[in-house]
């Protein structure tokens, strides 16, 4: 369902591309490509003239990129870059997609291993608002650490633009 809700809204060109029948949903989701995922989710546009990152030019995703930055939803990976290569954890994205939907970040939460995290508050949110159930349904673990998959990403935005229609 959440996977066919991203092809019928043209959030996925799916994973291998020209042909675009497959969608890989055990695949580690890059930085890069959740920018992808959210711009169009979002229908972002990119700005002209901008360039936010100095590691994103000649990278498929640097307008996608562009577009997050200028939205207020990256701060990048570190000053003046976003790793647009690099695999994304489940705590990142839980800050990108709580940013990009423009939701209060919580406090408390039924997550065990996510004390410490700069990302808390935005994984507290997303369980809150059943964005997330965790790692395994009913789990009382986030793993905040493990990549996110390109099948979970399809769950988490379905359900997190959703909540925001």
């Amino acid at each position: 369902t959440e996977i066919g809700w991203l092809v019928d809204n043209g959030i996925t060109a799916g994973c291998n591309p020209p042909w675009g029948d497959w969608y890989c949903p055990g695949n580690d989701v890059s930085r890069g490509q959740m920018a992808a995922f959210l711009t169009r989710a979002l229908d972002l546009s990119p700005p002209q003239g901008i360039n936010s990152f100095d590691d994103d030019d000649g990278s498929p995703f640097e307008a996608d990129i562009e577009a997050l930055a200028a939205a207020g939803i990256t701060l990048g990976c570190a000053e003046r870059r976003f790793c647009p290569s690099d695999s994304l954890s489940r705590a990142q994205m839980a800050s990108l997609l709580t940013r990009a939907l423009d939701l209060d970040p919580a406090s408390g939460t039924r997550f065990v291993d996510i004390g410490g995290s700069v990302h808390a508050p935005s994984i507290a949110f997303l369980a809150q608002a059943e964005i997330t159930l965790g790692c395994t349904r009913g789990t009382t673990y986030f793993c905040p650490n493990d990549l996110v998959s390109r099948g979970q990403v399809a769950a988490f935005l379905f359900r997190g633009v959703s909540l925001s229609d």
